[in-house]
């Protein structure tokens, strides 16, 4: 089991009204992540601090997530945004933290990058570690693009994955209007579950020191077959 260590930062308004539920998230996340990592993966603690931020969220589900180095995750919640009780009981805390542990995972073997190319993966990889842990095929921010996109999109992708000065916000979270939001994610999940295809051994749970060039390198000529087949 992860020793997930919870703290709730209230100064902008209280959560106790949702510390137990929130807590209990935290304790089955770090049962079925602890389940499933190596040990070397779990053996180290983790904060989670658990903030109440108004406004500052994902505004599909009134929570988010962030992880910028190994031993810290942050977990942001908006109780006053109205799909906040339904994201709650559907189990987004799990599923958001999740995804966040695997960053935490890669921050100390590999590193989340700084490149197009391994921002994609590391972010692909994440999603499907959740789908790994927690069932389901990704997140709405995984199956954002239309058949038409892909083409333009897989082109310039490939001309950025290994440039320094990408745009991260641009491809991820759609501030660049020639990008729509959320396609970076939606290109990571597909290139990422194509890696795992190929390799039906992998497991993203195992992939946390994998390196992008490794997955790219092995995954990106069928993935962008399969899509620009499809479209």
């Amino acid at each position: 089991m992860l020793d997930l260590r919870v703290h709730f930062l209230e100064a902008d308004g209280s959560l106790a009204p949702w510390h137990e539920r929130i807590r209990e998230a935290v304790r089955e996340t770090a049962e079925r992540v602890g389940a499933a990592v190596s040990a070397s993966d779990s053996a180290a603690p983790i904060d989670v601090l658990v903030e109440y931020r108004a406004g500052e969220t994902i505004p599909e589900l009134g929570v988010a997530g962030a992880c910028y180095r190994r031993a810290l995750v942050f977990f942001t919640v908006d109780p006053g945004n109205e799909n906040f009780e339904a994201s709650l009981s559907a189990g987004e805390v799990r599923k958001l933290l999740t995804h966040e542990l695997h960053h935490s995972f890669r921050h100390a073997t590999c590193g989340y990058g700084s490149k197009l190319g391994e921002a994609l993966v590391s972010e692909g990889l994440a999603d499907a570690f959740d789908a790994e842990i927690n069932g389901g095929d990704g997140h709405v921010w995984n199956h954002a693009l239309n058949a038409a996109d892909w083409e333009s999109l897989l082109e310039r992708a490939e001309r950025e994955l290994w440039t320094e000065t990408y745009d991260h916000a641009g491809w991820f979270f759609g501030t660049d209007r020639s990008l729509p939001r959320w396609a970076g994610y939606t290109i990571g999940y597909h290139l990422v579950k194509t890696y795992l295809a190929v390799n039906p051994q992998a497991r993203p749970s195992q992939m946390t020191a994998t390196p992008a060039s490794a997955v790219i390198g092995e995954a990106w000529a069928p993935f962008k077959d399969r899509l620009l087949v499809a479209a």
